[in-house]
């Protein structure tokens, strides 16, 4: 599975209007530098289109369904909220990337 996108508002903003001139999905996807499913993705994620199938379907691990909690990180010790079960807070999992090479 690929690393979660973090979407821009001017992403969004060029998508909304790209949707209302009725561009390709393949054009948007050549203009952001991603492919046509993952364009897809975030139109469906981001409620601007709603698509037919499975694929689609907003994932039981996206942030909107996740759940968090305030263990400290293992490393730091910082309480701020992350996902449940992650042990070490992504500040040090960028940090000691070395450590947790297996999370690439």
């Amino acid at each position: 599975m690929g690393k979660p996108v973090k979407v821009t508002q001017e992403t969004l903003t060029y998508l909304a209007n790209a949707l209302e001139q009725k561009k390709p999905y393949t054009e948007m996807a050549r203009h952001l530098g991603i492919c046509v499913d993952t364009v897809k993705r975030i139109l469906y994620r981001e409620g601007l289109a709603e698509f037919e199938g499975a694929k689609y379907v907003i994932a039981l691990s996206s942030d909107r369904n996740m759940k968090m909690w305030e263990r400290p990180c293992m490393r730091c010790k910082s309480t701020k909220p992350r996902p449940k079960w992650q042990y070490v807070c992504n500040k040090c999992k960028e940090k000691y990337k070395e450590d947790y090479s297996w999370d690439a």
